[in-house]
């Protein structure tokens, strides 16, 4: 059963042992890079392992649109939006990004949201069929050139 653990000294190292394929990589950042991002450059944000038992399979990154400084036209400021989603490479295909998705819904709900966003990668073998499968659709919007998805919590 997945389940979201905040990072602490004790379980950092198996979380960054964590990646993608190397056909992904351009997909998502590495988790060294989300965990220090979220730690210096990212008020409002929030990062946890993802764990199944005592195994690492992936990390979630969250912003609070209501702690965020940053927020620009356009952003919706009642979304949850998710920042980062990986699953490592050898957790893929489990049902794991599923049961992500709905710890994600479960957050938004709990900070009072009614609504998820993220954005994906506009790719050949990007998620977007993925995310459109758990009730994403796309808003229209475009941020860093990736494509704008919601979903209510």
């Amino acid at each position: 059963m997945l389940e979201r653990r905040e990072i602490t000294r004790d379980n950092l190292r198996p979380l960054l042992k964590l990646a993608v394929r190397p056909d992904q990589a351009h997909l998502v950042a590495p988790n060294a890079v989300t965990i220090a991002q979220c730690a210096y450059e990212q008020p409002g944000g929030y990062v946890w392992g993802l764990w199944d038992g005592e195994t690492a399979v992936g990390l979630l990154a969250m912003i609070h649109p209501r702690e965020y400084q940053h927020l620009e036209p356009g952003d919706d400021a009642e979304g949850a939006y998710i920042w980062r989603l990986m699953i490592g490479a050898e957790h893929q295909g489990k049902g794991y990004g599923k049961a992500a998705i709905a710890l994600c819904r479960d957050q938004a709900r709990a900070w009072g949201l009614p609504r998820v966003a993220l954005s994906v990668v506009q790719s050949d073998d990007s998620n977007i069929g993925f995310y459109e499968k758990l009730g994403f659709r796309r808003t229209g919007g475009v941020v860093d050139d990736e494509i704008v998805m919601s979903r209510e919590a």
